[in-house]
């Protein structure tokens, strides 16, 4: 019998020991490093209920919005659970797992990825991979791959399934080995110091006509969504109705408009329309451009994105607006949560002092938070932050 008892307790111990060595090498070995995982690793190193706002959407959110700013202007404490390309699919499985670990005084939902109008572009392997990789097995995640993993459903559910081999890639590993680093050391210190930001040192030279001066006349052009794209907007919105959510608001970001996008501007307003008959506001910054103050012609870096010039006027405009018109209440922080967003407002500061040396230099680059960036950026800390780093 005691035999039997100490045979049960070394397998038990080697079963253990299997699922450490595995937890270990998926978390950060065996996965695809890059700055969507870094970003979404990050939102769980926050405090638990330590964010007035959390920004959910696709790479218009980490490029428009700069959390360390915010604070810095208003007090406001705010964070970007945002991946790249992000599908609709994933939506509502995000908002979840936000929910599970913050109690925002708002959250803003930016729904470029129901505008897509494409089947192929919603259910593509990378813009899934981009959010599910990334955050730990619950029942969240689960459900999530029951719905959409498809027969790749392992893969999913663990991704060192899908990048076992990633140490024979032929491809260079530096971006896998910094974002690795990265992560590590934001687990270690409990915070990102930029909250997630990724943007480009350019300003965008338009060659087509925009059609952003016509837009606010054209909110009754539509387009209908895709069957996928809708239902899938449909069942985040009736979950946000069931939880009586009333902290959740749904918007379009700005962009510049031209005849080959207007489809999808048009997709947009029809999204207008669907949230409205779910009794939420829907904040059309796309149509109505102008009140933003932003300036086509120097703030973005691309079609569809802010440089750090309009990045810096939105996150100004749109904080303001939240502030006024909802029930976000910045709350004083303690000695440690003022220290870390301290640190991030001087991040902020340097980030922007940093890409407008570059914009100015014609030096064009992506900028996201990594350890070279961090170290770049040092130089550019003001004078009480360089003496504390």
């Amino acid at each position: 019998m005691k035999h039997k008892v100490f045979r049960g307790i070394r397998i038990l111990c080697l079963i253990l020991a299997v699922g450490l060595s595995v937890g270990l090498l998926q978390e950060y070995v065996l996965c695809h490093a890059d700055h969507n995982r870094q970003r979404l690793k990050g939102f769980y190193d926050e405090d638990k209920e330590s964010l007035n706002i959390v920004y959910l959407g696709a790479s218009e959110v980490y490029s428009d919005i700069a959390p360390g700013y915010a604070y810095d202007r208003f007090g406001v404490t705010s964070y970007l659970f945002a991946t790249q390309s992000n599908s609709i699919l994933n939506y509502k499985s995000q908002l979840k797992n936000i929910l599970s670990c913050q109690k925002p005084d708002l959250i803003v939902i930016e729904l470029n990825g129901a505008v897509a109008g494409d089947d192929k572009e919603s259910t593509k392997e990378a813009n899934l991979h981009n959010y599910a990789d990334n955050v730990p097995l619950n029942w969240t995640k689960l459900e999530w791959v029951m719905q959409n993993g498809g027969e790749n459903y392992p893969e999913y559910l663990f991704p060192f399934i899908k990048y076992h081999g990633i140490w024979s890639d032929p491809e260079p590993h530096e971006d896998f080995a910094k974002y690795r680093k990265t992560i590590i050391e934001d687990q270690l210190r409990g915070y990102t110091y930029l909250k997630g930001i990724l943007n480009e040192t350019a300003v965008f030279q338009n060659t087509q006509r925009s059609m952003n001066d016509t837009l606010a006349q054209s909110a009754n052009s539509k387009k209908p969504l895709n069957e996928l794209e809708e239902n899938a907007l449909r069942d985040l919105l009736q979950y946000c109705k069931d939880e009586n959510l009333t902290n959740v608001v749904f918007t379009r970001f700005p962009h510049i408009v031209v005849r080959r996008t207007f489809s999808r501007f048009e997709r947009g307003n029809t999204v207008g329309d669907i949230v409205a008959e779910y009794g939420y506001d829907y904040l059309n910054f796309e149509r109505d451009i102008d009140r933003t103050k932003l300036d086509e012609n120097h703030d973005f870096y691309n079609l569809d994105h802010l440089n750090v010039y309009g990045q810096k006027k939105f996150t100004d405009f749109f904080t303001d607006y939240l502030l006024r018109h909802y029930e976000v209440h910045p709350e004083v922080l303690g000695e440690q949560g003022f220290e870390e967003w301290e640190n991030c407002a001087d991040y902020y500061e340097a980030y922007y002092a940093y890409s407008d040396s570059l914009i100015q230099k014609g030096d064009r680059r992506e900028l996201s938070e990594d350890v070279e960036l961090i170290a770049d950026l040092k130089p550019y800390l003001p004078d009480k932050a360089k003496n504390e780093n």
